[in-house]
């Protein structure tokens, strides 16, 4: 089974967050996530990406695109914000899917609130079954690649 997670870089705090699939075959928040301070270890930070690529779920319904609250929601109220065109100024984020013991982290272009954040698979990276430390290095490079 596929898993998915992200990792973003905004003000000086990451914050990684868990997707699941839906019935439709698209991802979507699915509402856990961890905040932590830029200055966390190599291996906290692997670790909580860890975390959130084990949240992953398949077969979740469909979310009510226009009478909730956004899928997103959990992670805006963390850093507390209210609008996800906020959220995207100045973030850097790194896509993290996971199948097997194959890790792939692909960073992404910030497209702002319209295109949101756009995958850059020409600089993804394949690491196989990384400890929590490996990953959470390769995590850091892979934002250093985000633009």
């Amino acid at each position: 089974m596929t898993r998915s997670a992200t990792l973003d870089l905004r003000r000086g705090r990451y914050l990684a967050w868990s997707s699941s699939l839906v019935v439709d075959g698209f991802w979507v928040a699915n509402g856990t996530h961890e905040v932590l301070d830029e200055s966390v270890d190599d291996g906290e930070l692997g670790a909580a990406v860890h975390r959130m690529l084990a949240a992953t779920r398949t077969g979740v319904p469909n979310p009510h695109v226009g009478g909730g609250p956004s899928p997103f929601a959990p992670m805006l109220a963390a850093v507390g914000l209210r609008g996800y065109s906020t959220y995207v100024k100045g973030t850097r984020s790194v896509t993290v899917e996971a199948d097997g013991d194959a890790v792939v982290l692909t960073p992404t272009r910030n497209g702002g609130a319209r295109e949101g954040f756009v995958g850059l698979p020409e600089q993804a990276v394949r690491l196989t079954a990384p400890d929590p430390a490996a990953l959470g290095a390769a995590l850091r490079t892979a934002l250093t690649r985000s633009i």
